[in-house]
């Protein structure tokens, strides 16, 4: 436990914590929609990552843009963000549904 390893190099760390939560893979897979345990959308594995994430436009269902943790670029406040404005860039405008 980190707690344990700290108190080895810092004497009375363990005294000092007044508070402790800890979370693990085994909590998001139980208490949240979290495939495999992941607070992050899918395992991250390198067949994964970045180009290997799921495209901003679905290769399989027409018309379906991926967005977030889940899909390309990636997991992370930096990467959900870029991953909304790339499916911006490919959904068509509102006018080309009207008939």
């Amino acid at each position: 436990m980190v707690q344990a390893e700290l108190e080895k190099h810092i004497p009375g760390f363990a005294d000092r914590i007044e508070a402790s939560h800890a979370m693990t893979s085994i909590d998001f897979r139980d208490r949240y929609p979290s495939p495999f345990g992941s607070g992050f959308s899918i395992e991250p594995r390198i067949l994964q990552s970045a180009w290997f994430r799921p495209h901003n436009r679905s290769e399989e269902v027409e018309g379906l843009c991926p967005v977030g943790a889940g899909a390309h670029p990636g997991a992370g406040l930096p990467g959900v963000i870029s991953s909304a404005e790339a499916v911006a860039k490919v959904i068509p405008p509102a006018e080309a549904y009207v008939a």
